[in-house]
């Protein structure tokens, strides 16, 4: 997701209402499964100190496995984001990368564990496994 520098300093704001794709290389080291496509919705503004400010609301659908039996649960997530970009994120002169920046946000709102709803606790197998006391 990129934004031309120069028309955001003669506009001094521009909205965004996109979909953005996480490639696959983002997650694949982390306990995420998949990630739905995002929905990004906000503005990108020069505020009065002329600084770059971020104005986003972000959601989506992490994949993650279950901590009992591993199978895939579906988790919501909606992050409003307000941030001020740093210098050193804009690639060259003239545009800025924002999936670097969303997605250090998104995976803060990782959860560290989920359990699928109505899971039987009491089942000792299950595909490909079962419990040995």
């Amino acid at each position: 997701m990129k934004i031309d520098l120069r028309k955001l300093y003669i506009l001094n704001k521009i909205d965004i209402n996109e979909e953005v794709i996480i490639p696959e290389e983002y997650y694949q080291k982390i306990d995420i499964i998949k990630v739905s496509p995002l929905k990004v919705k906000g503005n990108i503004m020069i505020n009065n100190q002329d600084e770059i400010e971020l104005n986003v609301n972000i959601k989506g659908i992490f994949i993650l496995p279950c901590a009992i039996s591993l199978e895939e649960v579906d988790y919501d997530f909606n992050i409003d984001l307000n941030e001020i970009i740093p210098e050193t994120n804009k690639k060259g002169k003239f545009e800025l990368e924002l999936l670097d920046i969303l997605w250090e946000n998104i995976v803060l709102e990782v959860p560290i564990r989920v359990v699928k709803e109505n899971l039987n606790t009491n089942n000792t197998s299950g595909k490909g496994w079962e419990l040995i006391s």
